[in-house]
């Protein structure tokens, strides 16, 4: 660049700025600035790394690793190289290898960028025998659903957002919906554990509300059902559903294992019905007290009501905690007029309105593979001695091609610009793998991040042993 503006001085085109230009270029290609930066880099990992075992990986990126600043000192460090190696100019034999090791380092920031911007990372589960397509991500949405006179839901908006880098508590977000309602998001939980308090009102009107066990010598699960929008009216555990209804038993029931509890809406009274996967008709039913225990058939899994409450009113608020915490979630609070409700993360359910109600979903993006996924076969290998994995893998089928391909830990596949590798699995409550859980990568800079590299390896080749002995060549000449 000096070379380039000396000549425009000879050739007598006098810029205004000329002095300054030389001034800047000196500052960007000087070794000061590159000493600060590999500091600053190096100083904004350790923060990542100390930030992300405290918040997790997906709050690290946000703020740390994909942050502006972080942009900032990425583009420095090109400017930095791209001066540093310019100010050779004319290049000679022994310059070689400086640019390309340059070279190399910018194609290679370049190649990050790219994947940072438009790269994909995300969950793709799959059960065993069944077949998948769509993905999830971390990035967050909300879906808003009318339902009109019971009929199905109708779509209403789908809003990206992003509450961890802009609050509702200091930002704005509502919703116009119909008949006047309008939809605010008002609080934001990034990690925490649900409280329910659930009380007796004498409101005639006030909806019931139930709390369950289900149980066997390996596990215990205890949670809410309700009939307000409040509390979900149904709990999948994966291999089994218990479900809370109002009324008379439902036909046909899920094809799953399901245990069904309705409440006769005139005497308020609870009956239940066991329901196996293979078969329409109940395998057990009858009426149900509070602590009576029930037999599942399923996995000696035994299913109980510890509360009832008849006429509930319902508080459910969230205790902030560490994002390793077991069974912190997101959640956030929705309010139209004086009705609230809150939304856990991937878990929707109904709010209501003053005349419409209204089905709202908090949930991670979905993206389409373009491929379908059929998982044929699961195989597990344990620690000898114990139940801990050693190592997993999936046999699997994609589209309609009889063709098997195999994914393991240490085998990943590629398919479609996508790169499926094994992540982990599911398991039921015997210690059964019944789904398996793939990361699903796209990378559109990774072969420009191949090539950097290879171009900085040669580069320093060139330059620690190249170029001492065309040093010593010259030297004997």
């Amino acid at each position: 660049m000096r070379v380039i503006l000396e000549i425009l001085h000879v050739t007598g085109y006098r810029p205004v700025s000329m002095k300054i230009a030389l001034k800047l270029f000196d500052f960007f290609s000087s070794v000061k600035l590159a000493v600060i930066l590999i500091v600053s880099i190096a100083t904004l990992l350790a923060v990542g790394t100390f930030y992300e075992s405290s918040h997790g990986t997906v709050m690290a990126q946000k703020f740390v690793y994909h942050s502006w600043y972080a942009t900032v000192l990425m583009i420095l460090l090109i400017l930095n190289l791209a001066c540093a190696a310019i100010d050779r100019y004319p290049w000679k034999k022994h310059h070689i290898g400086f640019v390309i090791t340059h070279l190399g380092i910018i194609i290679m920031i370049f190649g990050s960028i790219m994947t940072q911007q438009r790269g994909i990372d995300g969950i793709l589960f799959v059960g065993i025998n069944e077949t998948a397509n769509y993905f999830s991500v971390d990035d967050t949405e909300i879906r808003v659903y009318q339902s009109f006179d019971s009929r199905p839901f109708v779509s209403l908006s789908k809003t990206p957002v992003d509450f961890d880098r802009r609050p509702p508590e200091k930002n704005n977000y509502s919703f116009k919906l119909v008949d006047d309602d309008v939809l605010k998001i008002t609080r934001y939980i990034s990690k925490g554990i649900r409280k329910v308090d659930v009380t007796t009102t004498e409101n005639p009107l006030a909806l019931p509300s139930l709390k369950f066990k289900l149980q066997n010598p390996q596990v215990t699960t205890e949670e809410w059902l309700g009939l307000d929008p409040a509390l979900p009216p149904f709990f999948d555990l994966g291999p089994a559903v218990v479900t809370f209804i109002r009324g008379e038993l439902p036909k046909p029931p899920q094809p799953k294992n399901q245990v069904v509890v309705y409440q006769n809406p005139k005497t308020e009274k609870l009956s239940y019905a066991v329901f196996s996967s293979r078969q329409d008709k109940p395998t057990s039913k009858g009426d149900l007290k509070v602590g009576e225990e029930v037999a599942t058939g399923w996995m000696g899994l035994k299913f109980s009501i510890t509360q009832y409450v008849p006429h509930s009113k319902i508080n459910i608020d969230y205790t902030p905690t560490d994002s390793e915490a077991p069974g912190a979630t997101s959640a956030i609070q929705g309010q139209i007029g004086e009705r609230s409700a809150w939304f856990e993360l991937d878990s929707p359910h109904e709010i209501r309105g003053d005349k419409s109600h209204y089905f709202l979903s908090f949930a991670r993006k979905r993206f389409e593979l373009g491929f379908n996924v059929t998982l044929n076969k699961f195989k597990m290998a344990l620690y000898g001695g114990s139940t801990m994995a050693s190592g997993y893998e999936s046999t699997i089928t994609i589209n309609k091609d009889p063709e098997t391909k195999l994914i393991s830990m240490n085998e990943p596949l590629r398919h479609n610009g996508f790169t499926l590798y094994q992540a982990s699995f599911e398991q039921n409550e015997r210690g059964e793998p019944i789904a398996s859980v793939f990361s699903v990568n796209y990378d559109p800079g990774r072969y420009l991040k191949y090539f950097g590299a290879i171009c900085m390896v040669c580069g320093i080749i060139t330059m620690f042993y190249l170029k001492p002995r065309w040093t010593r060549k010259k030297v004997a000449s």
